[in-house]
């Protein structure tokens, strides 16, 4: 699979012809000077008409938006490789045009205005363009500043607001339809990835890539309130058991309840052994009605009190795909949509003569097709657009067909006038299209001749080959090299960053680490520092996931892509307390930098901190850089910390001294690490 790859994104970097190879909740509303700010820093207004109208109006941002100008059908394509829009035609897929972006580009959203908008995510900007000529670039209306790395755009009902979600800043944002005032912001849990807003535009739900959540913001309150959904797998059979107990208890307790708050507790710990991970997308649809669609993937991290030989319990599946459904107006997960059964661990990568399609471990974007009630999800690893029954229980357990697409499917949209799929697959630079057909299930789920792709002309500035082909390889699921059980270094490394999952490992339970940004001031590698060169720690890795192992040039190729992995801005929005906490941070009596040291942040050393978890082989572990600790987390190489404030107060005397630190001081030392 990966082989096949090569070709086409080698002639892509090597600029040949294009048919070459065409094969913790808060509110934080922004100060009334800080919003005059916003516009007094753009010299153009952000109201005003446009030329584009959308076609098959979603209400949410992707990779492409699909409109018309000018009697044209067109599809808006954000090229992150290129840092452009790029205006293609609907019908012949030939580029049109291509408008110069300041920075990465993350979705486009055309609204019912016809204005075109953009989240910028390497310049925390949420950009405004006007469209006139669809042989034309556009041209820039007005830009906004958003939190760190803005991502995902959503409209209410007639676009009276939109709100964008901030990855690394944890923000949700509204802006007014019209001026693209912010409303408000409101905090939330790591990494938000995708949101959609409710029927009645009170109500925003937000995925995220890691934490097992869902949140849902309210909109219309005075507070705009965030809370979550859990998105965790549910065991069927351990749920009736616990049930049965539970009555059983009931009957003999004669009014003791200890019995039963330990079988409650029970339940609690087992309901943590199925996290979920990879919430990237989210769709919803009228045609649909009260449902929300959040595709992922559930894992099994293992006992952690056990040593097995890999990653996650010895010979059992770790990961299997999954679409949970959301109940709109109750604002809960359907039980059935997060049922974890034998059927789907076992998965389907081969293991079943009678059906081996891979399972889609990467899911990345997702939308409605309203005809035939089908959730279409697009898949990284092995690039194809899976098609679920939308009106089922469980939709992972119906599903309809699949189309092969291009390399790295990052965004789909249906062109509902002529009933086809629309997916930019960016690591290809390729569009695809393809007939979506009736409501049938086939026999044939993989369709690749019912797809046409076209590849993009070549970048004007050229990836490097080693770097394209790492990151095909980083998120290659399913390849036998890498990992036995279909796993991908980017299921435990979401964007390069972590999964925020405590595995049971041979050493003991081990958080994973973030990679982007920190491996080249981290050496040497794993929490027990054991590793001195990248390539030989992921030697180490892809022995412990029973692969096969990587040639040296694909090793190569993987190292760079992990080396030069984009790295998320980090903001500081209260100056003075950062001051203050620097201050704290070097000062003798807190100690934090005797380890903590140079421009890594780190020793390099390993120590003994007391934190020996009690199936650990060694207390002894390597230091951590603190390069983007903000943003990691939970905390210490089990996870035991849930926060960073918590991680400051409860380790004093362990690693640096605290207990002498008032709140406000804790507050700011906090606020300095997030700064780093």
């Amino acid at each position: 699979m990966i082989r096949s790859r090569i070709c086409g994104i080698s002639m892509i970097i090597a600029g040949a012809a294009a048919g070459a190879c065409a094969h913790g909740p808060g509110a934080f509303p922004r100060p009334r000077a800080e919003t005059a700010a916003i516009h007094a820093a753009s010299d153009l207004s952000c109201e005003g008409a446009s030329n584009a109208e959308p076609l098959g109006h979603t209400g949410a941002g992707a990779t492409l938006a699909l409109a018309r100008v000018g009697g044209r059908r067109v599809a808006y394509v954000a090229d992150e490789d290129g840092k452009t829009l790029l205006t293609v035609d609907l019908d012949s897929r030939a580029q049109l045009a291509e408008t110069p972006l300041a920075a990465t580009p993350s979705q486009v959203y055309v609204a019912l205005d016809g204005r075109v908008l953009v989240t910028l995510r390497d310049k925390n900007e949420l950009l405004v363009l006007r469209a006139t000529d669809a042989n034309a670039p556009l041209t820039k209306r007005c830009s906004v500043p958003t939190p760190a790395e803005p991502i995902a755009i959503a409209a209410s009902p007639k676009d009276a607001s939109f709100v964008v979600t901030s990855g690394w800043g944890q923000r949700l944002t509204e802006y007014d339809g019209r001026s693209l005032l912010v409303r408000f912001e409101t905090r939330l849990p790591r990494e938000p990835r995708s949101a959609v807003v409710s029927e009645d535009g009170k109500t925003a739900f937000v995925s995220h890539a890691v934490g097992s959540v869902l949140s849902v913001v309210d909109l219309v309150g005075a507070k705009h309130e965030a809370s979550q959904v859990s998105l965790r797998g549910q065991d069927p059979r351990e749920r009736k058991m616990f049930e049965t107990r539970r009555r059983e208890l009931a009957k003999d307790s004669a009014g003791d309840t200890t019995r039963l708050d330990d079988l409650d507790a029970e339940q609690r710990k087992a309901g943590e052994r199925h996290p979920s991970c990879q919430g990237f997308a989210l769709a919803k649809s009228s045609s649909v009605s009260g449902r929300i669609f959040a595709p992922q993937v559930l894992v099994d991290p293992g006992d952690l009190e056990g040593r097995p030989d890999g990653y996650g319990d010895e010979n059992e599946p770790t990961e299997s795909a999954a679409v949970a459904v959301i109940d709109e107006g109750a604002k809960a997960a359907m039980t059935a949509s997060l049922s974890v059964s034998r059927l789907n661990l076992t998965g389907r990568r081969g293991n079943d003569a009678r059906d081996p399609r891979p399972e889609c471990l990467l899911p990345r974007a997702a939308t409605i097709d309203a005809k035939t009630k089908s959730l279409l999800v697009t898949c990284y690893g092995f690039d194809a657009v899976v098609a679920y029954d939308a009106t089922s229980a469980n939709p992972l357990t119906s599903e309809r067909r699949r189309w092969t697409v291009g390399a790295g499917p990052s965004g789909i949209a249906v062109d509902s006038e002529k009933h086809r799929g629309v997916v930019w697959s960016q690591f290809d630079r390729t569009l695809s299209t393809f007939p979506l057909g009736g409501t049938e299930l086939v026999d044939d789920k993989v369709s690749p001749s019912l797809v046409q792709k076209t590849v993009m002309p070549p970048l004007r500035e050229k990836l490097a080959a080693e770097y394209a082909l790492g990151r095909i390889l980083f998120h290659a699921a399913g390849d036998a090299r890498i990992a036995s059980d279909g796993r991908a270094c980017a299921s435990c490394h979401p964007d390069g960053r972590d999964d925020a999952i405590t595995w049971a490992t041979p050493e003991g339970p081990r958080r994973s680490m973030m990679l982007a940004g920190r491996v080249t001031r981290s050496a040497p590698y794993s929490w027990n520092g054991n590793e001195s060169t990248l390539h030989s720690h992921l030697g180490n890795t892809f022995d412990r996931l029973s692969g096969r192992g990587l040639r040296s040039i694909e090793l190569d190729s993987l190292v760079t892509y992990i080396s030069q992995m984009p790295t998320p801005a980090v903001l500081s929005r209260d100056q003075p307390s950062v001051d203050r906490g620097k201050q704290i941070f070097t000062s003798n009596e807190a100690g934090c930098s005797g380890c903590h040291s140079g421009e890594s942040y780190t020793d390099g050393k390993n120590h003994d901190v007391g934190s020996k978890h009690s199936s650990d082989r060694d207390g002894q572990f390597n230091t951590p850089t603190l390069h983007l600790v903000g943003g990691t987390g939970p905390w210490f190489h089990d996870g035991r910390y849930s926060t960073l404030g918590e991680l400051l107060r409860k380790s004093d005397g362990k690693m640096g001294k605290t207990a002498h630190l008032d709140a406000g001081d804790i507050n700011a030392l906090e606020a300095f690490l997030r700064t780093l």
